[in-house]
């Protein structure tokens, strides 16, 4: 049997395409940024490098399966939000290409990011190629962009189902909000129940319906800290070179008692082969949100929430590549491509591949029970 096509578009170093590995199928991805697909390629993904909004669909016909994560910085609380202040030109284009005119020249060049109107290529590639199955993600700000693309979409025949979904509550290590869109042509359809518990910061009781799902993972428990270490620290600095003072592991003699040991200090949360100490949350929570960046931020802290910078810095965990592909839902040798910048920018712009599994299981499950694919 010839194998049914699934399109992911914007498909980045392969979140997604991780998800449906895991399923059984795989994707064509189409992604414009190189060292992503480097890192699709490497992992054994297909990649196509193109611009997407210059594709004909035509081409790519017939399509089982449709996947879409348009670049999310116009629209992300990390920018500068010009996607919000382009909603109405994105709207007005939507509903243009659902009455079969392609009015994107010219919507684009109305907006004041030229991004924005990305979000319209998966209704594009959807009203040319009809895929039995559609997932869309983006950040919560577009969740009110998914819902206006489910009423467009069910006027030509899809059952569509559209909401947030939190990382955490399919076993990531980390609190990741996402706006999600399902849609399929051979029955309804519906965003994934929840496979662990919900997090919350102020809550000490687990709620009635989640009581027989696991906990939420952690973020040390992920990244294997094991219990929570510490270390004994002196003031003995040795002439300044040792900041801070002298730090020393508990399970090792004392320092020798001086007249100023009443200042030596045990921390939590650090090992004496540690620069930093690792702050408590992590051992609390769930990691925030991993952005393209070696640091994570403690809760509440991020720089733009106005926060004293030392509050920033103390809170704040720092984590190689392989730790925040962890955190991001990857094994943890994914084989990112290019320079560690890059490498963090493609694991923060990827969805978290636990999440892609339970959408696209969910979104094919019409067509995988009347036989298609």
């Amino acid at each position: 049997m010839t194998r049914p096509v699934i399109v992911d578009l914007f498909a980045g170093a392969g979140g997604w395409e991780e998800g449906l590995r895991a399923l059984g199928h795989r994707a064509r991805g189409i992604e414009l940024d190189e060292l992503a697909c480097a890192t699709a390629r490497a992992a054994g993904h297909e990649r196509l490098e193109a611009d997407i909004a210059a594709l004909d669909p035509a081409g790519f016909a017939p399509l089982w399966g449709l996947i879409g994560s348009p670049p999310c910085q116009a629209y992300s609380i990390a920018g500068k939000k010009l996607g919000k202040a382009d909603e109405s030109e994105v709207i007005a284009c939507a509903r243009e290409l659902c009455e079969g005119r392609d009015t994107r020249a010219e919507r684009l060049a109305a907006c004041a990011d030229e991004r924005s109107l990305l979000t319209v290529e998966p209704l594009r590639w959807a009203l040319a190629l009809r895929p039995r199955w559609i997932a869309l993600e983006q950040v919560p700000a577009v969740l009110g962009l998914w819902e206006l693309f489910a009423d467009l979409l069910a006027a030509h025949g899809y059952s569509c189902d559209t909401g947030m979904l939190s990382a955490e509550r399919y076993g990531v290590p980390q609190v990741r909000k996402r706006a999600f869109l399902v849609a399929s042509l051979d029955g309804e359809v519906r965003l994934p129940e929840p496979t662990h518990r919900s997090f919350h910061p102020r809550r000490h009781e687990v709620p009635a319906d989640e009581v027989d799902l696991p906990n939420w993972v952690s973020m040390a428990d992920a990244l294997g800290w094991g219990e929570e270490s510490a270390t004994l620290r002196s003031n003995h600095t040795s002439s300044g070179r040792i900041p801070g003072g002298a730090p020393r592991s508990l399970d090792r003699p004392s320092f020798t008692l001086i007249g100023s040991s009443y200042t030596w200090k045990i921390e939590k949360g650090v090992s004496a082969k540690e620069v930093r100490p690792r702050p408590g949350w992590a051992r609390r929570r769930p990691a925030t949100t991993v952005l393209g960046e070696p640091r994570v931020f403690g809760p509440g802290c991020w720089p733009r929430n106005g926060h004293p910078a030392h509050k920033v810095r103390r809170e704040t965990v720092r984590v190689t590549v392989e730790q925040a592909s962890i955190l991001q839902g990857f094994r943890h040798d994914y084989p990112w491509q290019g320079p560690r910048t890059a490498r963090f920018r493609q694991i923060g712009n990827a969805v978290c591949p636990p999440v892609a599994k339970a959408v696209l299981a969910e979104a094919m499950r019409p067509s995988l029970g009347r036989g298609r694919g």
